[in-house]
């Protein structure tokens, strides 16, 4: 028996549980309710827009690789990836049905398609890190050093990610320029999605904070610690709301609606979970 999925299970339901216990579940519901429509189809327009440009970007690599899709096929192959990293256990799953269909269909080894894949999701945490370094010192709770520290971190972030690159090799160490302006791209459209979701709850005096909070959310969503990151998120801006002084209710609400607009889009993916004979060379 797989021990990893109980305790992922058993985690995701504490931390909702947590987070559930720590809040005032009748203020949660009501800002949910008063939710502005509008403002949530945009969150997911720019959402969707995030992860059209970071299927390019995935495209981008393979094609240096020489396995060659046409952007539908690449984006129905990124879709079901997003549709498994939402159901099955760990946030890297998804990865690993996009290697397991590419090596079956090109013959590329695991190993390099392994390499290349964790290069694109270095890339995009790396661009999630530097956005994050420019919103932490605007914000009034941290003190004005920040700023230097922030700015040196942001400086050495460059050459670092840089540095990657050339470690894994191959043509893809070409692709440093253009893979993190993509991958900036993608952030910077998730961000706005993020405000748009501030904004239906009318909490837009206080988007900075909520950003920075979504910011640093999605860093912890990242790691394969839950199903699907289900409550982590949300825990994090519960326990963030209190350091930035913000409306707790209103900050899970936020990570709430965004795990909910993330999901209906991910959802796409099924079709392609259904069959990969639209893969065929």
């Amino acid at each position: 028996m797989n021990w990893k999925l109980p305790v992922k299970l058993g985690l995701s339901a504490a931390i909702v549980w947590l987070v559930l216990r720590s809040i005032d579940k009748q203020v949660l519901w009501q800002a949910l309710q008063q939710a502005n429509p509008l403002w949530i189809l945009w969150a997911g327009g720019w959402f969707t827009l995030s992860k059209i440009i970071a299927a390019h970007r995935y495209h981008a690599f393979l094609s240096a690789e020489g396995i060659l899709l046409s952007n539908a096929q690449n984006r129905r192959l990124y879709w079901t990836g997003m549709y498994y990293n939402l159901l099955l256990p760990g946030g890297i799953s998804g990865d690993a049905y996009k290697i397991k269909v590419l090596h079956d269909r090109d013959g590329v080894s695991i190993k390099r398609l392994t390499a290349i894949t964790l290069l694109e999701r270095a890339s995009g945490a790396a661009a999630l890190a530097q956005l994050a370094l420019v919103l932490v010192p605007l914000l009034p709770a941290f003190n004005p050093r920040w700023i230097i520290v922030s700015l040196v971190m942001l400086a050495g972030s460059i050459p670092v990610t840089r540095w990657l690159f050339q470690l894994t090799g191959g043509p893809a160490k070409a692709l440093w320029r253009s893979s993190s302006l993509q991958s900036v791209g993608v952030q910077i459209a998730q961000g706005i999605a993020a405000i748009g979701i501030v904004l239906a709850l009318g909490a837009g005096d206080d988007w900075l904070p909520y950003t920075a909070l979504f910011l640093a959310s999605s860093v912890v969503a990242m790691l394969p610690l839950t199903i699907g990151g289900t409550g982590a998120r949300e825990l994090t801006f519960m326990w963030g709301a209190n350091i930035l002084r913000i409306n707790p209710e209103t900050a899970v609400a936020v990570a709430f609606l965004f795990y909910l607009i993330s999901t209906f889009i991910a959802f796409a993916g099924l079709a392609g979970s259904l069959s990969d004979k639209y893969l065929t060379k």
